[in-house]
């Protein structure tokens, strides 16, 4: 089982012909209503890859949310753990996706009103879980979940893109601290990746991984750079593709893939995931995967 703690969003993906500046009406190319969140999209995916996931996350008495809770069931994802809240809005955004290149812009409410509230975890529903996902979001409730698995000794990914508020007190509870190179930069102050990772072996125990996009990665082990590759492929939306990469690793790393493997294998989730416009329209199934590895050339076997 993988849990993870964090954000569920429901998203209105907008594909532009480019993006706009100036102030006027516009029509979109395409127009697409479907879930995301880190760890929300990061389960999806994990689900189709075979894992068994419970999510934990909080979401408003609203239409957005009975929207959400349907779609994360069709996924097969647990959500026994998500926590619906009266008189509050479940997290919303709005996705421009560039039809030209798939690059995106993403807009949203910085104060969540169904994460105001104090709003403890239900430490009961972890009970058989392998490996555990935070994104951040919901500090109060990852918090508790992290003390949980390290009594458990239940190995912890990350998945952080902003300075949350508390968000630092999770550090000491993580095993894997996969971040994208934006946000290695801003908490390091550098701007080489190989200073980034040793930087970041001094904020946090643990094994440090930089995303690069479309130039792969980079991580650190006993003090040793290490990188793995992107591969390939002709992006038509890059949203959800970091969810993604981050869903695989813990169903990967969860049946006892050695590291580098798992970054490889993420890594080509993360690629499959930008074929289509939306953040889990493109997620792969286990036959895709393998079809995909066996195309590159990569061994395409894998628990």
């Amino acid at each position: 089982m993988i849990a993870a703690i964090g954000i569920s969003v429901l998203d209105t993906i907008m594909v532009m012909d480019g993006f706009k500046s100036a102030e006027g009406s516009y029509h979109c190319e395409k127009l697409i209503i479907e879930g995301g969140g880190m760890a929300a999209t990061a389960l999806c995916t994990a689900s189709k890859l075979g894992s068994q996931t419970r999510l934990f996350s909080r979401i408003g008495n609203d239409v957005f949310g009975k929207r959400l809770l349907e779609e994360l069931r069709d996924f097969g994802v647990d959500i026994s753990g998500t926590i619906t809240l009266k008189n509050r809005n479940t997290t919303a955004s709005v996705v421009f996706v560039d039809l030209n290149t798939g690059e995106k812009q993403f807009y949203s409410e910085w104060d969540k009103s169904a994460y105001i509230d104090s709003c403890s975890l239900n430490v009961n529903l972890l009970e058989g879980v392998k490996i555990m996902l935070v994104d951040g979001h919901w500090t109060e409730g990852a918090y508790e979940g992290l003390v949980w698995a390290r009594a458990q000794e239940i190995p912890v990914v990350a998945d952080f893109k902003r300075k949350y508020n508390g968000i630092e007190k999770l550090f000491p509870f993580i095993d894997y601290f996969i971040i994208p190179m934006f946000f290695a930069e801003e908490i390091t102050g550098e701007k080489k990746t190989d200073r980034m990772l040793h930087k970041l072996t001094e904020l946090q125990p643990g094994i440090p991984v930089i995303t690069c996009g479309v130039q792969g990665g980079a991580y650190i082990v006993e003090n040793d750079i290490k990188r793995y590759k992107a591969f390939p492929i002709k992006a038509v939306d890059s949203t959800g593709a970091g969810d993604a990469f981050h869903g695989a690793f813990c169903h990967f790393i969860s049946h006892g893939v050695e590291l580098s493997r798992c970054l490889e294998l993420s890594s080509a989730v993360g690629a499959l995931n930008c074929r289509a416009h939306g953040g889990r329209s493109a997620l792969p199934s286990r036959e895709e995967l393998k079809v995909f590895l066996k195309n590159h050339n990569v061994d395409p076997e894998f628990p």
